[in-house]
């Protein structure tokens, strides 16, 4: 049984060594690509400004009188113009002067250089390039979020580049050549982008079964460990030389086959927990959930917004920071978010200029319910979460978000963003125990508390450990083989 075992560690060991030195290369890329290397930039979140609302704006309805329909609606400023953002039922997108009507054919791309100018708070660098994203890819990862978006690059020594999305004038990521070669190295190394997309039944099924056997060798190590101190007896007879050559290596063994038993024993059980938490992460992606890009279907006739920013302003009663669009039971709202630091979201009717008490949280219960597709019987719990944190992190990218729990289902929570009428993320028991056995085992988030710094060293020393026991068994194997011969 210990030979069985043993035979099994050595051969899969043997197969196995390239991936597993491709994941622990990856697993060094890793603190680099997000902590150290990072590149720098000015802002990660732009304090919100007063909009420049006066009474000769024109009226929604006024300015988008050739759209029958809008989806979403959004006032922003673009220099020195307030502009209204017009989101069709297609996802098309129109900006258009909120002073005259005209048409901004450019608008989306100057919009998104005044927002990667003012995150990297430089607005002297000579702009070089804006392209539009409208897919995920090795250059900018499902991780990020948000789509459509715009990469805009700049004239600038260090090569930083700021990925925005105009729609919600947030910050999608931003990179650098080196972080972006990182970037590509990770993907190749550690999630194996070469085998297809995220969602290819291939890639996944490949890196699930190279996982699981990768998990199989540290465990059959470990076994093979613990067994060798049950070995058998050495034989008495001495009447076969092999045996006894045999015999004298097992006693006297070599120190490259000790110190890889030792650093094996060590390692073990942090390769196992890295292998379990990776398999658990790669199985669910069979059931590959693209919530997170899910947005409303919310439609209103264009000629229902009739009612004037200015009154708008006047009704919020302080300067107005953002407003967008919000369809509640069928009735169009401007979701208005006064500017100050008891800054208030108020739900103003779009024609009549009633303001909808709670009407936020109306709107994220009519938002989750369209989403997840329940009654709104079974609705348990509404809670506005306005920070990052354990269970919401900064992955998600949206904020501030309102989270709806259910009873009785699978899916028992829906975080909805309200500002823009999209999912955030929903969860599931099993997408809860999956993510948290995540961060905790395969990232070493449960080593938060020591600080970031200590965590990324951690991660260092236990890849090179890694790495450390896989060169030490290969050169064991050949050198074995070479006594062989």
């Amino acid at each position: 049984m210990k030979k069985v075992i043993y035979q099994i560690h050595r051969k899969l060991a043997l197969w196995l060594a390239l991936p597993v030195i491709l994941w622990a290369l990856s697993g060094l890329l890793h603190p680099m690509m997000a902590n150290w290397l990072k590149p720098a930039i000015a802002k990660k979140f732009i304090a919100p400004a007063a909009l420049d609302i006066s009474a000769s704006l024109m009226t929604p309805a006024e300015v988008f009188a050739d759209v029958a329909e809008l989806h979403q609606l959004k006032v922003i400023g673009v220099g020195e113009r307030v502009v209204y953002l017009g989101i069709k039922p297609d996802q098309s997108q129109l900006y258009r002067d909120a002073l005259t009507g005209e048409h901004l054919a450019t608008g989306a791309e100057g919009y998104a250089e005044q927002l990667a100018r003012a995150y990297a708070d430089d607005h002297d660098s000579k702009l070089l390039s804006i392209t539009k994203i409208t897919e995920f890819g090795a250059n900018y990862s499902t991780i990020n979020r948000l789509l459509p978006v715009y990469r805009v690059k700049l004239d600038r020594e260090d090569g930083l580049e700021v990925v925005v999305d105009p729609r919600t004038g947030r910050l999608a990521t931003y990179d650098s050549p080196s972080k972006r070669l990182f970037a590509k190295l990770f993907a190749w190394f550690h999630t194996w982008s070469f085998l297809g997309a995220a969602d290819s039944v291939l890639r996944i099924t490949v890196v699930l079964v190279v996982s699981g056997l990768a998990m199989l060798v540290s465990f059959s190590g470990l076994l093979s460990l613990i067994l060798l101190k049950a070995r058998r007896p050495k034989n008495q007879s001495g009447s076969v030389e092999g045996s006894k050559v045999t015999t004298k290596v097992t006693r006297k063994m070599k120190p490259i086959r000790r110190l890889h038993r030792v650093l094996g024993g060590i390692s073990a059980v942090f390769f196992f927990s890295f292998g379990l938490s990776g398999v658990f992460h790669v199985v669910m992606k069979y059931d590959y959930d693209d919530s997170t890009q899910w947005v409303s279907q919310q439609v209103t006739q264009t000629e229902a917004l009739s009612l004037s920013m200015a009154k708008v302003a006047e009704i919020g009663g302080k300067p107005l920071s953002k407003v967008s669009l919000a369809v509640i039971g069928d009735s169009p709202y401007y979701r208005v978010v006064t500017l100050g630091r008891s800054a208030e979201v108020m739900m103003v009717s779009a024609s009549e200029g009633e303001v909808l008490s709670s009407g936020d949280e109306v709107y994220a219960k009519e938002l989750a319910l369209e989403f997840a597709e329940y009654d709104s019987e079974q609705i348990t719990k509404t809670e506005l979460i306005g920070g990052f944190r354990a269970d919401y992190g900064f992955i998600f990218k949206r904020l501030p978000v309102w989270r709806v729990s259910f009873q009785g289902q699978n899916y028992w929570q829906y975080t909805v963003d309200t500002e823009d009428a999209h999912m955030s993320m929903r969860t599931s028991a099993l997408s809860l125990v999956e993510a948290l056995s995540f961060v905790n085992f395969h990232k070493l988030h449960f080593l938060d508390f020591t600080g970031k710094q200590t965590r990324d060293i951690a991660s260092l020393v236990l890849m090179l450990l890694i790495l450390s026991v896989v060169f030490l068994g290969l050169l064991s194997r050949g050198s074995k083989r070479r006594k062989k011969h």
